[in-house]
C-alpha cells in the first residue's frame, strides 16, 4: 500500500470518527431546542456563540490552523442553530 493510500485511510477514518461526533452533536442540539421550546428561549446568542468559538480556537496548538478552526466551528454553530430552528418549526407544526 502506498504512502498515498495511508493517509487516505486515514482521513477515512477521521471523517467516521467526525460524523460519529457530528450526529451526537446534532442530537444534543435536538434537546436543546426542546429547552429553548419549551422556556421561550431565542436559538441564537452571540455572547454564547463567542465564547464558544473563542474557547474552542484556543485548543488549536498549531497558529496557522486557528483561523481554520475558527471558521469550523461556526459553521458547525451554523448548522447547529439551522437544526435547532428546524427543530421548533417542527415541535410548532405538531402543536397545531
Amino acid at each position: 500500500m502506498s504512502r498515498h493510500e495511508e493517509l487516505r485511510r486515514e482521513i477515512d477514518e477521521i471523517d467516521r470518527e467526525l460524523m460519529r461526533l457530528f450526529e451526537k452533536r446534532m442530537q444534543v442540539s435536538e434537546e436543546i431546542a426542546q429547552y429553548k421550546y419549551s422556556r421561550d428561549i431565542a436559538v441564537f446568542d452571540s455572547s454564547r456563540e463567542k465564547e464558544v468559538i473563542a474557547k474552542n480556537v484556543s485548543l488549536i496548538e498549531k497558529q496557522d490552523l486557528k483561523l481554520y478552526g475558527e471558521l469550523f466551528i461556526k459553521n458547525l454553530m451554523g448548522l447547529s442553530r439551522k437544526h435547532q430552528n428546524d427543530s421548533i418549526n417542527h415541535m410548532k407544526v405538531s402543536q397545531k
